[in-house]
Parts: structure tokens; sequence; C-alpha cells
């Protein structure tokens, strides 16, 4: 909208103001999320912006950070922010406030005629919101939380400064009082309900009975992983991927291969806290998986390295049968000994990324990216790559700009040459940056207190470099951080692994931790061992544990509840693992 639907009497934007939302965070990639933005084309007045870690306050290129540590359960929360003087003040459910120091007063008389606010999106394509607002609030010179918040005093009339008492004038055998909902103005306050016998409070217009967790707010930190179940797949895994369905729940489906022309892959369902059998996927030569929703399908695909030393076999699409509740062939895309597919979308539209990794004896072929087609329902090529022994593409967005990674992992003659980033412009992929990798198997994109970083799993070292063919599954696996100023990865911290083909980044709390897998192609014991490494600031990452596990492809993390599970493929048997994390404090 124009901003003279707001400042209807003003022509010059507030230097004394503040805004407040109620609102329900449903975050599903890894870019920005822009909450509310006043500016133009040109350059904006000022901005909110979410990401999964961190809330911004943006204005006139100046960035205040604040920790994202309330947003992360997909419920209501409110959110504020108050602006005057020298200090951004943000308020979270009525009642929590943080300030930080501008690095310069917000500016006087900025001109705000014709400029365009914009809500729950950065522009009209980019940074979108995903989740809810509610009661969005503007006000210049006062705080907008003493407008939507409750006061510190009750001044509900049945509040009457004591705690209300419902009645248990309905029996033992009543389903009890129906509790009216509460208003606006009843947030925070606390009742008593006789027949539960629980304390009661309002929270965003309904009331809820009140837990009391004594260790809610102490951070929990990782202890160790001990085994939780064991999953008998149809052959080994060469990957395992962890994904829900709205309406029915949580699925593992794992790429597995048992090199027979009736090859099949396992999805497991999440039932009672166990993964159970739920269907066989036909696959052929199965090297990864990926889920992705389009409107209001659901959808999965499959990598098919092929079988019987045919290099040219179709990888499929599944869909989702809401009636049947099974996947059913959608649509088959033709591939070369492919490795790995990556869903992604850019402006609202959907792509689908294929990594073909030979064709014949050659390692040069085209890996190919397909567009969605609205009109045939279809994905349609859209963009062809010249890829060299292509393992893996990776996409991510840092500052609005969309990158695919490619891991490569051979050449015909060297493990030891280049991988590849791509940054999307207008209208394809062009080549961002080059590093040098020794069989590089996959690339792993996370952030840490607004630095982006690439991490690549090298696996395997062959060539004239290691003449003598000794320790060829010992390798130097490389974390990169992003410079911004310079545009580039640079090499940040370097590991030494032992057939090591997969990255997981995951988080507890405040804390980081990437864990690693050991594919166990030989080695001493210690080589054998998988390995987590914690975040800690200045000195990087380091090992914390390390754990003595069946061989592994790939590693998931998944959540349910306060329950943190680690899910792997057994890369080299027909058991796979779920492991249970324990915390302390407990």
């Amino acid at each position: 909208m124009d901003s003279s639907e707001i400042l209807k009497q003003c022509r010059f934007f507030p230097n004394e103001f503040s805004v407040f939302f109620i609102i329900k965070h449903s975050r599903t990639y890894t870019g920005k999320e822009c909450v509310l933005v006043v500016g133009d084309n040109d350059s904006n007045i000022m901005s909110i912006e979410i990401s999964r870690r961190n809330i911004f306050f943006i204005y006139k290129s100046k960035k205040v950070k604040f920790k994202n540590e309330f947003l992360r359960d997909n419920k209501w929360h409110t959110l504020g922010f108050s602006v005057g003087g020298t200090h951004v003040t943000m308020t979270t459910d009525c009642i929590n406030t943080k300030h930080k120091r501008l690095k310069r007063m917000f500016p006087d008389n900025v001109d705000a005629v014709h400029k365009t606010v914009t809500i729950a999106s950065c522009d009209k394509n980019n940074g979108v919101f995903q989740g809810q607002l509610r009661d969005i609030i503007f006000t210049p010179g006062i705080d907008a939380t003493t407008r939507a918040c409750p006061s510190r005093v009750p001044r509900h009339t049945h509040m009457n400064n004591k705690l209300p008492i419902f009645p248990d004038t309905y029996g033992s055998d009543s389903p009890g009082p129906q509790w009216e909902d509460c208003t606006w103005m009843d947030v925070g306050n606390i009742a008593y309900d006789l027949y539960a016998k629980s304390l009661k409070v309002c929270v965003n217009g309904i009331w809820k009975h009140v837990t009391v967790d004594v260790k809610a707010d102490i951070p929990r930190k990782l202890d160790y992983l001990e085994l939780y179940q064991e999953i008998k797949t149809p052959g080994p895994g060469i990957d395992v991927h962890v994904f829900t369905i709205d309406g029915e729940g949580m699925f593992a489906v794992f790429a597995n291969t048992r090199k027979k022309l009736d090859d099949v892959s396992g999805l497991y369902k999440w039932k009672n806290k166990k993964f159970m059998l739920y269907q066989k996927l036909s696959t052929y030569g199965a090297q990864s998986w990926t889920h992705f929703k389009i409107q209001n399908g659901f959808f999965l695909a499959v990598a098919n390295y092929g079988l019987n030393d045919q290099p040219q076999s179709n990888s499929t699409i599944y869909k989702w049968h809401r009636g049947r509740k099974r996947f059913k062939v959608f649509q088959t895309i033709p591939t070369w000994t492919a490795r790995d597919f990556e869903y992604f979308k850019i402006d609202g539209k959907d792509f689908l990324a294929v990594a073909n990794h030979a064709k014949g004896s050659s390692q040069d072929v085209e890996s190919v990216i397909y567009k969605w087609n609205p009109s045939s329902q279809l994905f349609e090529e859209f963009q062809s790559i010249m890829t060299t022994g292509a393992y893996d593409w990776t996409y991510f967005t840092v500052e609005g700009y969309h990158f695919l990674a490619l891991a490569q992992a051979f050449n015909g003659i060297t493990t030891l040459f280049e991988s590849r980033i791509y940054v999307f412009q207008k209208n394809g992929f062009y080549l961002f940056q080059t590093m040098e990798t020794n069989g590089a198997t996959d690339w792993e994109f996370f952030t840490i207190s607004g630095s982006a970083f690439l991490i690549v799993a090298n696996a395997y070292n062959y060539g004239p470099q290691n003449f003598k063919n000794k320790n060829t599954y010992l390798t130097n696996s490389v974390l990169y951080r992003l410079n911004i100023d310079k545009k580039g990865f640079e090499r940040f911290q370097v590991f030494s692994t032992y057939s090591a083909v997969d990255w997981e980044f995951f988080s507890i709390d405040d804390n980081s931790y990437l864990i690693v897998s050991n594919a166990q192609n030989g080695g001493n014991e210690e080589e054998q061992l998988t390995t987590i490494y914690r975040w800690q600031g200045m000195d990087k990452f380091v090992p914390v544990h390390k754990m003595s596990t069946l061989p592994n492809t790939d590693w998931e993390v998944f959540h349910e509840g306060n329950d943190l599970y680690f899910i792997y493929a057994n890369a080299k048997g027909r058991t796979s693992q779920v492991l249970k994390a324990r915390f302390y404090p407990t």
C-alpha cells in the first residue's frame, strides 16, 4: 500500500515510532523473510526481517540484530519494536524486553511521500513471510505495546484485583464449565479453574492451563546419544530423507539398492514413536530422495543410478494420493547415473535440479535443471549445465540471492579438481565461484550468528596426487565462510575425515553442531568412529562426541516435541538405526 494510507497527515516519517504484530511463524526455508518494509526500490526507510536465528530491525542500511529465541515453536506470539532517541526496544509476548543501542539515531525529516508499505514480503516476489500475521499496529510517537498489551493491573470487571474463581457446579461427571474466550484486555491475567483444579492464563484470546516447568529456561546441552530403534531395509542405504505430510504424519524414506531388476526402496511412517514399514517404492539403484509441495500436491523424487551397467536410467517423481494414502508414479525423467535431486523455489516458481554423474565411460555429462509448468502440470527442462562426475546439488540463499553448490567427485583421472557454486541471475544460473575439492560428495549450508557457511564432504583421494594409492579414504574436508565484502566463500576450517560422504548441521537451543558420516571403508579403529562437532566461537568447531556406529552414508535429525532423534542410512547392510539424544541438565 502507499504510505499515505497510514501517514495521512505526515510528509516525513516519524523519528519516534513503534510497530506491533501478533505473529505465528512457520519457517520452511533458510532465506530471509520480511514482516514489514517501508520504502521504495531505491532505498528503504525501515524494515523488520526474520531468519532462523535472528530478528533484524533495519533502517537506512543500518542493521540491529536480536536473537530469535521465541518464534521457533509455530505458535502465536506478540512482537513489538519501539524506536526513540538512541535505542530500539524489542518486546515479545508483552513481557520480555530487549534494548539495543542504535549505531546512529533514527534520522529526522525522512521524506515519506509516495513510499510503499509492504507487509509479509521484502518486495513483490522475494522474502515472503512464512506464517500468519494478525493485528498489525503502527503508531508514531508512542509505544504500540501500551495499546495492544494488557495493563499490569487487571482491568477486567470480573478480575476485581483477585483471582476469579469459577465455581464447580457441574458435578463430578460433568465435562466442566465452558470457559468463554478472554479478551485482549485479559491477556496475561490468571484465573483459577475449580473443576480442573488448575490455574489458567489468558493467551491470545484463549484461557489456557498453566504448566510450570522450572527447567524450561535452562538451555539444554547434548550429553550423549543412545540406540533407540533398528530399522530393517530392503537393501543397503545410500540416503535417508525425513519429511512430514500435512494430516498424515512423519515419514522416512531410504534410498536402498540391491542391484536387481526388482529393486525397491523402503518408506517408513512414524507411529507410536517408531518407524514402521509403510510402502515399498520401485527404484533402480536409488541414490537420494527429496520431497516438495506444489500447490496442494505432495511429491517425492528419487535419483536413480541405474542397474547392470546401464548408465541411462529414468529417475522417478512420485505423488501422494490422498484417497489411497500411497505414493503413485507421477513423472519419469531421463537421467544418466543420477546421484541427486534438489528442489527449490525462486520468485514463486518451482525448480528441480538433477546431478548426472557420468555418461558411459565419460564423466562429462549435462546435469539438468527442470522447471514446473503450471499449464502442463509437469516438470520441463529449463537449463542444462555441463558437469563432471557430479554428485550433489545444494540450494541456498544469501541476502536475497539464490545459489546452487555443485559437488564434483571425479573427472576420470583424479578426484582432486574443482567443485562449483552457481548464482541465479534473471534467466538462469551462472558460475559464481570454484573451489578445489577431493572426491566431493556433499555440500551442507548453514548460518551461525548471521554468518553463512558451506562445508564439503571430501570422500576419496585418488589420482596423481596420491601416486602410491595409500589411505585413499583419508581426506581433508573443508568448511568455508562467506566473505560478503569480497563476494566469495573463503576457507575457514579443515577437518580430517575418513570416508566421509555427508555432513548434517543441527542446533539445540543456542548450541550449533555438525555430524559427519563414516562409510567405514577401512581405516583403523579411531577412523571408524562417527564424530559430532560443536561450535565454540573462537575455537570454531570442536569434536565433542565420537561414536561407534554401523557404516553410514547419510544422517538426518528430527524432533518430536522436546525429543531429538538421529537417523542414518547403513551403507553396507540392511540394518539402519535411530538414535535418541540425551541432554543435561535432565
